[in-house]
């Protein structure tokens, strides 16, 4: 996946240098160059990237290439004021949410990142009796699915009055847990042989998350995934373990 730096260096590069003919004419030592004006972040793939410049393109018309050369100057230079916008954004975002009181708990959640984190901190806010249970927070995310039943009639279907938004976010943060959870990966592979879809896997697992993220709101206290690994192996020991001898 491209960074904003990455994006951002292409656009200046396109200002720089419309045309393939032109960005061709480089010579290796101004290609690095510009690279280093610009802080490309992989230095090392610099001679990859440059021998792609001397390949051959289609080259169209000359009268068709000046036509549209500084148009594309014009939107390079559009797209690349709103990637300087974004990034800045970004940027501020992450500064006011390390000043949050809730940073530990939202900082330590397995997966987060820097812009899941205060994407969750967000969705569920400062206000504790907002969420006064688990079960509330999983049908506002629309994560749990939405069960009717009378008499020997009981049906389970798909939560679609919800916060879209938080939902995407969940799913995100579950998929992403399962690189640094073992309890998440643990999790995932026991019910996806269950789910009808990979979608289906995420959002059981953001379900629980979101559980074990509530908990830890309401306490004030982050993750701790040994703990919270003991504490399961505890719940799943079978009862006859804990009798007296």
């Amino acid at each position: 996946m491209f960074s904003a730096l990455d994006l951002a260096i292409s656009l200046e590069f396109i200002c720089s240098f419309p045309t393939p003919r032109i960005a061709a004419a480089l010579t290796f030592e101004e290609f690095r160059a510009f690279a280093k004006a610009h802080h490309y972040p992989r230095p090392p793939k610099l001679a990859a990237c440059y021998a792609r410049l001397q390949q051959p393109q289609p080259e169209a018309q000359e009268s068709i290439i000046l036509a549209y050369q500084s148009a594309a100057v014009r939107l390079a230079r559009l797209a690349l004021h709103q990637v300087q916008d974004k990034t800045a954004t970004l940027q501020a975002i992450q500064e006011l949410f390390v000043q949050h009181p809730d940073y530990p708990v939202f900082s330590s959640l397995p997966g987060v990142g820097k812009f899941l984190a205060p994407a969750l901190l967000s969705k569920f806010g400062d206000d504790r009796q907002r969420f006064p249970t688990a079960q509330v927070l999983q049908s506002v995310a629309g994560t749990c699915p939405v069960t009717k039943s009378s008499g020997k009639y009981k049906s389970i279907t798909f939560r679609r009055a919800c916060d879209h938004e938080f939902r995407t976010v969940v799913q995100l943060w579950a998929k992403s847990s399962l690189d640094s959870s073992v309890w998440a990966n643990t999790y995932f592979q026991t019910v996806r042989p269950h789910c009808s879809s990979l979608s289906d896997a995420y959002r059981r697992l953001g379900n629980r998350w979101l559980e074990i993220a509530w908990r830890l709101w309401q306490d004030r206290v982050p993750y701790d995934e040994e703990r919270h690994l003991h504490q399961h192996t505890l719940r799943i020991r079978p009862a006859t373990e804990h009798l007296p001898r």
